[in-house]
């Protein structure tokens, strides 16, 4: 199996005609409770993923920027003294729009040069893992490197969504509690525990699942945040007493209020949920955003492949295709790798 990270280096090299001069990435981010959507007033507990944005870049002598990536055959350049005024559509716009923060936060923008980046990722995309936070991170950390920035990725944690993909250490959780900005990581070694995390991408259609009498009540939403940043404080002390095995009934209690307070679940999220388990899972709950059509599942490791079988009876039962299971570990956060 070929290293991702020799891949960007090969790939870079195709597009752009040049080695390049490093390789960084950061890791997607799973929230097991909570959101990062309203750091103000909600709480979260979150994972960095083992499955990461890896990107190879490098300097240039002029102020051009060329974007490539190996999820999309486009090749996207603009000046650097473009950037602001220019509105980026389309699959690049996050990257560029890393470019400018980063940017406008130097004090030497104006004598900074330009960069060549090829992307690629194994974080899936438009699941609920934070696929974009790890680009954010990965790239903000490349060009600190490449501008000679100093700490410049620490402005991330302004982001509640980035941070996680930022500050994670191997074998930790982050708990972020409402009101703060950088997360405290809490040692959380899923091996010793003999537990794993299943993430279960139904791949379903779910537009029209949102129940919007019970999505705009605003008594029932707010009956969820102050419920579930309860749920965030009651993990973060099973994590510090070294009982992991406690966070799956608060998985079943967060799903259920965003099932029923919020209405935000679907048919198929539910069908996951529910088959793992009853197929020994501790707990699980729905990820992401509504309409993400994924799940996760904590699971004893001797356990994994039962879950996964009952969910693909399940959903062959009702004629659906298979969903997607991914086991994921804590993972350490943006680093230059070479």
């Amino acid at each position: 199996m070929s290293d991702i990270r020799d891949d960007v280096l090969f790939d870079f090299e195709a597009v752009f005609g040049h080695p390049a001069a490093g390789v960084w990435s950061a890791p997607g981010r799973l929230t097991l409770l909570g959101t990062a959507d309203s750091p103000e007033t909600d709480a979260e507990l979150a994972v960095a993923i083992n499955r990461r944005t890896v990107l190879a870049a490098s300097t240039r002598s002029d102020r051009t920027v060329r974007i490539a990536s190996a999820l999309v055959d486009e090749l996207v350049t603009i000046e650097l003294d473009e950037l602001a005024s220019t509105e980026v559509q389309g699959w690049s716009r996050i990257a560029l729009g890393i470019v400018q923060e980063v940017l406008e936060a130097s004090d030497t923008a104006a004598s900074l040069t330009g960069v060549d980046v090829f992307i690629d990722t194994t974080v899936p995309v438009s699941a609920g893992l934070g696929s974009s936070a790890a680009l954010e991170a990965a790239l903000a950390l490349a060009l600190s490197d490449l501008w000679n920035l100093g700490e410049h990725t620490a402005h991330l944690a302004e982001h509640p969504d980035v941070a996680a993909s930022v500050f994670a250490l191997d074998d930790h959780a982050l708990v972020r509690l409402e009101g703060e900005t950088r997360p405290e990581p809490l040692p959380l070694d899923w091996q010793t525990a003999g537990l794993e995390l299943l993430v279960i991408d139904t791949d379903a259609p779910t537009a029209d699942a949102l129940d919007t009498a019970i999505a705009d009540d605003e008594v029932r939403r707010t009956l969820h945040s102050v419920t579930e940043n309860q749920r965030v404080r009651d993990a973060a002390l099973a994590i510090r007493d070294e009982t992991p095995r406690l966070l799956g009934a608060l998985l079943d209690a967060s799903h259920a209020s965003l099932r029923d307070d919020y209405g935000i679940s679907t048919t198929e999220v539910d069908l996951a949920v529910e088959t793992a388990l009853v197929a020994g899972a501790l707990g699980a709950r729905m990820l992401g955003r509504p309409f993400s059509g994924v799940a996760v599942a904590l699971v004893d490791t001797d356990t994994a492949s039962r879950v996964r079988v009952a969910l693909d009876g399940a959903f062959a039962e009702h004629a659906w295709g298979q969903p997607t299971v991914t086991a994921v570990s804590p993972s350490m956060g943006a680093l230059r790798d070479r």
